[in-house]
């Protein structure tokens, strides 16, 4: 493959079939299966996903290095920050001429986390323990994931081919995930403890909207409660284990609240605050474009949350006094 040029853009046929299938494997309908049948049903297809994405970065990396481009991996932080911010740090640096940089970039940090996870997985595998398996696999299918879609952006941003996957950075996600935790929080924990007479219907709401957390860290954890929840419901259990069941949950919900420290949340929280704070100087109003970004901040911090409950809150004095309480030392 001495000629890269030419060879690139004949990978993104097999960019786009590599994420469809691993857009079709649903690791929810694995979680019942004991770890004998994970090792013939979802074992198997996750790595044979892992050894084909590894096996296009590999050759990615020879046609970009055909090129006769800058060493990939030489402007990365690697492996000093996790995968994902590193993959998120390689697709925001390259967005003017060199952005074919981080097609080399990428394949390289592809290569090294994708042979992790194909031992990490390995090793899993043997201590035949499948919710250990389930977490493995979906963190692998996870990653696999992150990875071609990066590659499509670099390829659109290169001028190799137009963008067709969609790439969702840590911050998106963190995003997502927090206004989910919030509005499950919000339907679970914030009523209070269930009586004996409303603990099935809330246990079931909290069965069901679980499944909304799925592909991300926390899930293999909820996974757990759901599983027992879903016993419980099936059992017709008395109240007392259910309750005791409850407390369980939202005990992990409002521990959930640590996703507020993650590094990507903290640095946008923090930005965001004091960008609204500037503009709600000599306002009576929010105006509805802060208001819509306002929303990101769902889920870190009750008084912000309800300011945010419909109808949200249009008043200036109350956002920014909620804005600089959460800009004072705590």
């Amino acid at each position: 493959m001495a000629d890269g040029s030419a060879h690139l853009p004949g990978y993104v046929g097999a960019i786009s079939a590599l994420a469809a299938r691993v857009e079709s494997v649903d690791i929810r309908a694995y979680e019942s299966l004991a770890p004998e049948r994970l090792a013939v049903d979802l074992e198997p297809i996750v790595k044979d996903l892992l050894a084909h994405t590894l096996s296009l970065v590999e050759e990615l990396l020879i046609a970009y290095e055909g090129e006769g481009a800058a060493p990939p991996g030489e402007s990365l932080d690697a492996p000093y920050v996790p995968f994902e911010r590193a993959v998120d740090a390689a697709v925001d640096a390259r967005t003017d001429g060199s952005a074919r940089q981080a097609v080399g970039d990428l394949a390289f940090l592809a290569q090294l986390e994708l042979r992790q996870r194909k031992a990490r997985l390995e090793r899993v595998a043997a201590c035949r323990s499948a919710v250990a398996i389930i977490g493995e696999c979906d963190s692998a299918l996870r990653r696999i994931r992150k990875v071609l879609t990066a590659i499509d952006v670099a390829f659109a941003r290169a001028g190799i081919a137009p963008q067709s996957l969609d790439y969702a950075s840590e911050l998106r996600i963190s995003l997502c995930v927090r206004r989910a935790c919030a509005k499950l929080r919000a339907s679970i924990v914030a009523p209070g403890e269930p009586t004996p007479a409303a603990l099935r219907a809330r246990l079931r709401r909290a069965g069901t909207a679980i499944a909304v957390l799925v592909g991300w860290d926390v899930y293999p954890h909820l996974r757990e409660l759901q599983r027992r929840i879903l016993d419980w419901l099936r059992e017709g259990a008395e109240p007392t284990s259910g309750i005791r069941l409850w407390q369980d949950l939202a005990a992990f919900l409002r521990m959930l609240a640590q996703i507020n420290r993650r590094q990507e949340l903290v640095d946008h929280d923090a930005r965001l605050v004091r960008a609204a704070r500037d503009e709600l100087v000599g306002a009576a109003v929010v105006h509805e474009e802060l208001l819509a970004r306002l929303s990101s901040l769902e889920g870190l911090d009750e008084g912000i949350d309800a300011l945010l409950r419909p109808p949200p809150c249009t008043d200036a004095a109350a956002w920014d006094e909620a804005l600089a309480a959460l800009s004072s030392p705590r």
